[in-house]
């Protein structure tokens, strides 16, 4: 991992997922410049797919959620450099990567300090040919065995002592392969084994249970999440 600081700005990149790196690559309009653009997923915020000499890749700036994302949209309160937002993900992913769960390889973080907030970005490699969960069940059934997959994938985090703040089924991706992934590690850490994972899995539940709810044509049962289990458990 490289460090620069420029005036207020300052980055962690791995030099090993760009041809040249360079610091304009946190900002859309050079990609823009560069017809790299290959695409946007909106949310509630954007997240933007671009291209360099080495492949496709995710750039996103952090936003805050909730009541006080009204005010402070997205700007956070001044830390240390290792426990801002855009950092303390770069850390964790890099952890899980070298660990080789699926998730998308971590390639550059920025935090950029005014006073006694900040703004903070994050670029990864994107997971070609993958969809979340929600998209794929509003176009159609998965069948038991890709449901124990998905569990078993699940598994393997949690007993790396991964706790995701937001596992839902929109951050689970499955690739043209069928394999699984989870995505969007922001504020997330490791944790020793405890109550938390039965707790998380009851988040990932209850998203299952609303977007079912959202959508006329949703292709989710309760008996997929007994197959989930089965993988999970099989797992342990």
């Amino acid at each position: 991992m490289e460090r620069i600081e420029h005036g207020s700005e300052i980055i962690w990149y791995d030099p090993e997922c760009f041809g040249n790196f360079h610091r304009d690559f946190f900002e859309i309009d050079y990609w823009r410049e560069q017809d790299a653009i290959r695409g946007k997923s909106v949310g509630r915020n954007t997240t933007w797919f671009v291209e360099d000499e080495v492949g496709q890749k995710v750039l996103r700036h952090y936003y805050r959620g909730g009541m006080i994302g009204r005010v402070m949209e997205d700007t956070f309160l001044h830390v240390a450099e290792s426990k801002s937002r855009a950092m303390a993900e770069f850390t964790v992913l890099t952890k899980l990567y070298r660990k080789g769960l699926p998730v998308p390889r971590p390639c550059a973080a920025r935090m950029i300090r005014s006073n006694f907030v900040y703004r903070a970005d994050i670029i990864l490699t994107r997971v070609e040919g993958a969809q979340d969960l929600v998209a794929i069940l509003k176009e159609r059934e998965l069948d038991t065995e890709q449901w124990r997959s998905i569990g078993q994938t699940i598994r393997r985090f949690h007993s790396a002592g991964l706790y995701h703040a937001d596992l839902n089924s929109h951050n689970v991706l499955l690739d043209n392969n069928g394999r699984s992934w989870l995505i969007d590690f922001d504020k997330c850490h490791f944790r020793q084994p405890g109550s938390w994972a039965k707790e998380n899995m009851e988040r990932l539940l209850r998203s299952f249970r609303k977007e079912q709810g959202l959508h006329q044509e949703f292709h989710w049962e309760e008996q997929d999440w007994k197959a989930l289990l089965q993988g999970y458990y099989k797992g342990s």
